[in-house]
């Protein structure tokens, strides 16, 4: 971990090198195929600075690969395809599990008596700390690329969501009117949501994001990424208030730069 801090804090302003042979790994991920050269050559570069500025450890005997790196960089890389300033360069760490992995959790019994239980997760976002996934599920959101479940573009969500100093589902927005519209319309479909959950209806969106509102914008984009059609039919102020956030429209193909 300090080794990984000094490096970004000491390193040379010569941009990261992307190497060819990753050229293949980033090729399997389908939406790499929609993007013109200059899109490709910005995601190539993300890719390159993520890898190389990120502390990389497996768990649970998993030894991390530079396929494992560039996967993992090419999908949480083309959430930031559009925005500004690198936003995951304070991502420092990344933990990669080989499958499904465990925790402990603390929760209280109906007598009110502390109980130890075990959660299983495939992934997991720290605020200030680490992202936590395990690889099968990292591969599973390539090689289904459109069921609206890519656990990488989940919890890399929360962690722009942590950017602004909080875990709530809105993240930083450029003005009054953003902010205002997003608590408007996202509180509105979060609401709606939860109501969808607790009556049994079936819905779109992962009744996973019913949990909180943090969990709503990573869920969202879940969706917004691997089903836009979809999202822009049937929840279409949502994917609007999505593409102004990501300055991204994968319902149409389009990036809009800065």
């Amino acid at each position: 971990m300090i080794k990984s801090l000094l490096k970004k804090l000491f390193s040379s302003s010569k941009p990261a090198v992307f190497q060819k042979e990753w050229s293949e790994v980033l090729g399997r991920m389908e939406f790499v195929k929609g993007l013109n050269p200059s899109l490709r050559k910005r995601l190539e570069q993300l890719v390159a600075t993520f890898v190389d500025e990120t502390n990389w450890e497996g768990r649970g005997g998993l030894e991390v690969t530079d396929e494992m790196r560039v996967t993992v960089a090419g999908q949480a890389c083309r959430l930031i395809l559009a925005l500004e300033d690198e936003p995951f360069r304070w991502v420092r760490t990344v933990y990669l599990f080989p499958s499904t992995y465990s925790v402990a959790e603390m929760t209280i019994d109906e007598g009110g008596a502390p109980e130890e239980k075990r959660s299983h997760r495939h992934g997991e976002a720290w605020f200030r700390g680490p992202v936590v996934l395990s690889w099968n599920a990292t591969k599973q959101g390539i090689a289904n690329p459109d069921d609206g479940k890519n656990v990488v573009y989940h919890e890399f969500a929360h962690k722009l969501d942590m950017l602004d100093g909080f875990a709530d589902g809105t993240p930083s927005l450029e003005g009054d009117v953003a902010y205002e519209a997003w608590v408007r319309i996202v509180g509105s479909e979060y609401r709606e949501l939860v109501e969808a959950k607790e009556r049994g209806k079936k819905t779109l969106l992962s009744k996973y994001g019913a949990t909180n509102t943090a969990e709503f914008f990573a869920v969202a984009t879940e969706e917004f990424f691997e089903r836009p059609d979809r999202l822009s039919d049937r929840h279409e102020e949502l994917y609007w208030c999505l593409c102004r956030f990501y300055n991204q429209d994968p319902a149409r193909g389009r990036v809009r730069m800065r």
